[in-house]
C-alpha cells in the first residue's frame, strides 16, 4: 500500500481548544464542530505536523476521509496544504557509491 493511501484514510474535523504541542507526533486537542464534545485528533505521521505553527485557537482543522488536503479554516480565510506526491519517490542506495 502507498504511504498516500494510508494518508488518505485518516480524518478530523476539530475546532481547536489547545494548540498542538511542539512534538514528532502530531495531536490537537478541542471539540467536535457538530456535537461539540470534546475531541482529540492525533496522528503518527508528519505531514500533519508540518503544519502545527499554522494553528491558533479557535480554528477548524479538517482532514476528509479519502482526500489528501490538510485545512486549517480560520475565522476569514482557509488554508488548505495538499499532500506532495514527490514525497512518495521511492530511492534506493547502491554499495559502494
Amino acid at each position: 500500500m502507498k504511504y498516500s493511501q494510508i494518508l488518505s484514510k485518516e480524518e478530523c474535523n476539530i475546532i481547536v481548544d489547545l494548540e498542538p504541542a511542539n512534538s514528532v507526533w502530531f495531536e490537537i486537542k478541542g471539540h467536535d464542530p457538530i456535537t461539540q464534545e470534546p475531541k482529540v485528533c492525533k496522528t503518527h505521521n508528519r505531514w500533519w505536523n508540518l503544519y502545527a505553527d499554522e494553528i491558533e485557537l479557535g480554528d477548524t482543522v479538517v482532514k476528509k476521509r479519502g482526500e489528501l488536503t490538510f485545512n486549517i479554516h480560520k475565522k476569514d480565510t482557509v488554508i488548505t496544504h495538499e499532500w506532495e506526491k514527490c514525497n512518495e519517490i521511492n530511492a534506493t542506495l547502491k554499495k559502494g557509491s
